[in-house]
């Protein structure tokens, strides 16, 4: 591969790959492994990395991280595991030429999802990308647009949808079990760890921090904006409404067969991390107006996980005109006015399920197979990202599905999108 400069190698992707799209579409044998590379080798990543080198029809054969020690740390896990070393990489990039890659894994921060996919979609690779796929709406909306034109499979990282309970609980709902649903309440629990302000220190050896920020803005490196604190920054997370939260929204969401809201708006403030170098809220309390529903979400980051004196988890609960019910991955509980309703319980452990039903769909080419195809993803996404808007303008804000903007709020608007660096801009769809 000629050696090319970051903006001539992004400028070359809708030339050199726009071409690509019909490649890889050979029908798989029942013996054919998917060839994986992981991007992004942080928590995250290590379990991606885990699965698809477990799975009969997947193997892992590159992982890719800018930071050469997480790479190593994970290549090493493989290794441990029995599974043939898969290969170091810095930039993916680097991969998608050639037909050495069916897929890649992107569990990178969330900045880099949607880029990462695109490029990834255009050189003619199928994607699983972690939650929330996009770090904005207009991203998301171009990610379901790139995996249609180029006809790729992308399963996006909402695995909860591979649960059995959920199925079990919508035929309740669907029976009519508490009436017309016309509140739904999602709720995230959590004890996150605080970030004391440090100061800006020079970037870590095995580090191509330039890589790392991508298209963030060219800032000083900082530990309060790498691994895993970048979550509570605007410029690379999304906060944990769209890191944690936007598992409770995509199931309730999924349940409502719910797609885009008339209106949002949000209460939210840093309650737990007053102090703290957190710059997204710790506690939120969002509001989606539908037609004739209301969807809540609240966030609270400073309590515990799990509350077991309630058996509270992180829960969705369906308040319908008969009774309500409350559901989270390890089962259901239907409540009336004077009795209990039906429940069913079911203890919740990870399964491959997700991750093979994704290799599946490589296989057989049939996204709409999909436990969570991506414009699923990206409506779930697209909440978490409302949420966020409406704490950052401090108003009510009228959304309209169709044209995905704010009709009446240019201010609002503006965080539709981002400025991207130079050398790291969106791909053209």
């Amino acid at each position: 591969m000629s050696r090319l400069n970051r903006r001539e190698f992004l400028g070359t992707v809708p030339v050199v790959w726009a071409g690509m799209s019909s490649l890889s579409q050979a029908a798989y044998t029942a013996n054919d492994k998917v060839n994986v590379a992981l991007v992004g080798c942080g928590g995250r990543g290590r379990g991606l990395g885990s699965w698809f080198s477990k799975l009969p029809d997947s193997q892992l054969v590159a992982v890719c991280d800018p930071d050469q020690s997480r790479s190593g740390q994970m290549a090493d896990q493989i290794e441990k595991s029995g599974a043939k070393r898969p290969r170091q990489v810095e930039d993916f990039r680097t991969l998608l030429d050639g037909n050495e890659i069916d897929a890649i894994a992107i569990a990178t921060p969330d900045h880099w999802h949607t880029p990462a996919a695109i490029v990834a979609c255009q050189a003619g690779k199928d994607v699983y990308v972690e939650k929330p796929c996009s770090h904005n709406i207009h991203e998301g909306r171009q990610l379901v647009n790139a995996a249609r034109k180029y006809k790729r499979v992308v399963q996006h990282g909402t695995n909860l949808r591979a649960t059995p309970v959920y199925q079990k609980a919508w035929k309740q709902i669907q029976d009519g079990a508490i009436g017309k649903v016309m509140m739904v309440k999602a709720i995230n629990n959590q004890r996150r760890a605080l970030y004391p302000v440090r100061p800006d220190e020079p970037v870590p050896s095995g580090v191509n921090y330039d890589l790392w920020l991508g298209p963030g803005k060219k800032q000083p490196f900082n530990r309060n904006r790498f691994h895993t604190a970048w979550h509570w920054t605007w410029e690379f997370g999304t906060g944990d409404i769209g890191n944690d939260g936007v598992h409770q929204i995509d199931i309730g969401r999924w349940g409502m067969n719910l797609k885009a809201p008339n209106a949002v708006s949000c209460s939210g403030a840093k309650l737990g991390s007053k102090g703290d170098a957190q710059q997204t809220p710790d506690t939120m309390v969002v509001t989606w107006e539908y037609d004739d529903l209301l969807y809540v979400y609240e966030q609270r980051d400073f309590t515990p996980y799990r509350l077991q004196a309630h058996r509270h988890d992180n829960d969705n609960i369906f308040y319908g005109d008969k009774g309500f019910m409350m559901v989270d991955r390890s089962g259901y509980r239907i409540f009336y006015k004077h009795e209990r309703g039906p429940a069913f319980e079911e203890k919740w452990q990870d399964t491959p399920t997700h991750y093979q039903n994704f290799i599946d769909c490589v296989k057989s080419r049939k996204s709409a197979d999909l436990l969570a195809e991506i414009e699923e993803g990206h409506y779930s996404a697209m909440l978490s990202h409302l949420g966020n808007i409406s704490y950052r303008t401090g108003r009510r804000l009228v959304f309209d599905p169709k044209t995905e903007t704010f009709p009446e709020d240019k201010e609002a608007n503006q965080y539709l999108s981002r400025q991207y660096r130079d050398g790291y801009e969106l791909p053209q769809v």
